[in-house]
């Protein structure tokens, strides 16, 4: 199947004291979408993620192997989900390939993809999510929007990235590394 580029939003930056409010991945041209308002919600849309997962071969993130899949893993623990798949498909994440390759002076997706010219303004930053979370808790839908409209954006300028950075990262030897494989 090819590349799944993955991104998480959360309610807190630890899995314990809060969960995921919005997967998202990538495989073609759309992302592809799942918002989980509640705990409850988010057990479904950890089992959306494990099919999705389904015959991919190398997962595309951002500091994913430091907060993605160790908070996805955690909160499937929770649920009591099996997702081995995400410790078993190889795993590229390109915030630490860059961190290791690139010499700037920020590695945030959105400076890197300034950099290599990808990036597009995007209508507010990861930090954002716990308030426009509120927003939606406290009734106004709108906060749910934006939270999957960032999510979407993340996975368009990830992809961005990758495509600019492929040839380099291919050529280093360092293009996929399985978690099972760390330290």
């Amino acid at each position: 199947m090819g590349a799944l580029y993955l991104d998480i939003e959360t309610t807190s930056r630890k899995a314990d004291e809060g969960f995921i409010i919005t997967i998202g991945v990538l495989r073609d041209q759309e992302p592809e979408l799942v918002f989980a308002g509640t705990p409850e919600e988010e057990k479904q849309a950890l089992l959306w993620l494990k099919e999705r997962l389904q015959g991919c071969n190398l997962i595309v993130t951002w500091y994913g192997s430091g907060f993605d899949i160790p908070f996805i893993l955690t909160r499937a623990l929770h649920h009591e989900i099996e997702l081995r798949e995400l410790l078993e498909i190889p795993m590229l994440d390109l915030c630490e390939w860059s961190k290791a390759n690139l010499l700037l002076s920020s590695n945030s997706l959105q400076s890197v993809a300034r950099f290599l010219g990808v990036w597009e303004a995007g209508n507010f930053a990861g930090p954002d999510v716990g308030t426009l979370y509120k927003l939606y808790v406290h009734g106004n839908p709108e906060g749910r929007t934006l939270i999957m409209q960032h999510c979407r954006e993340d996975l368009i300028l990830l992809k961005r990235v990758h495509e600019k950075l492929k040839p380099v990262v291919e050529h280093s030897g360092g293009f996929a590394r399985n978690h099972s494989s760390k330290e």
